[in-house]
């Protein structure tokens, strides 16, 4: 890990309080909805594909990563000992770094926190006899995702000042990705974050997810350094 800003930015959130109590509730959360489904699902063990139980999780986990992991870059979620891409921009670093360094660590970080829910994802996987490969389809369709929409956090970190505005910002932006994207007609129906993640369930990720968050998130990082070098020789 060459880069000075990666290293830093994972050093502060494996050590921050911060970011334990991030994790705290996710597992919190995703255990609580496995152990309340648990019950009526393991008299079924033997017969049952249904995948309701494990969609459900998905669910949840797309919701809380993308929310915490873009929250956190766009400095809504303060992590302890975390500099912003903004107060990077007089330090003797380059905008490509700033950027590189931000977009990687926040990647780690959804990958980490994938890894933490995975015990939990298997057992709902193995209650519902649901093959392996349709897990690894939808983590990696998270991972995407989250990634690209956590970068528009990383965006409104340089292009709003104001705390308050960024905020706003955010959680409109937040809503017409999860609310907004139901509207569309069904062969866009796939942008809705919840709706790939169903179909990613199912062992088949949308392509037209996957491209255009990905594409969203290399966007906002091109956003993203535009601005820092900018501020830089202002």
């Amino acid at each position: 890990m060459g880069n000075p800003v990666l290293r830093g930015d994972l050093r502060a959130r494996s050590g921050s309080p911060t970011v334990w109590v991030l994790e705290a509730i996710y597992l919190g959360v995703l255990g609580a909805l496995v152990f309340l489904g648990l019950p009526p699902e393991l008299g079924r063990l033997a017969g049952s594909h249904e995948p309701s139980l494990y969609v459900a999780v998905l669910w949840v986990q797309i919701v809380l990563l993308t929310y915490f992991a873009s929250a956190c870059l766009a400095q809504e979620i303060a992590v302890d000992g975390e500099k912003a891409a903004v107060d990077l921009v007089f330090a003797p670093f380059p905008a490509g770094v700033i950027v590189g360094g931000k977009s990687l660590s926040s990647l780690i970080t959804i990958l980490y926190w994938l890894l933490l829910g995975a015990p939990l994802l298997v057992l709902t996987t193995t209650i519902r006899q649901i093959p392996i490969g349709s897990l690894l389809s939808a983590a990696g369709l998270i991972a995407v995702v989250a990634w690209g929409i956590a970068q528009i956090g990383l965006l409104y970190s340089v292009v709003f000042e104001a705390e308050f505005s960024r905020t706003v910002a955010h959680w409109m932006t937040l809503l017409a990705i999860f609310a907004g994207t139901t509207l569309l007609p069904s062969s866009l129906v796939s942008l809705n974050p919840v709706e790939a993640t169903t179909e990613a369930a199912g062992g088949f990720p949308p392509a037209i997810a996957v491209a255009a968050y990905a594409g969203l998130g290399a966007l906002c990082g091109i956003w993203t350094w535009g601005r820092l070098r900018r501020l830089a020789a202002a």
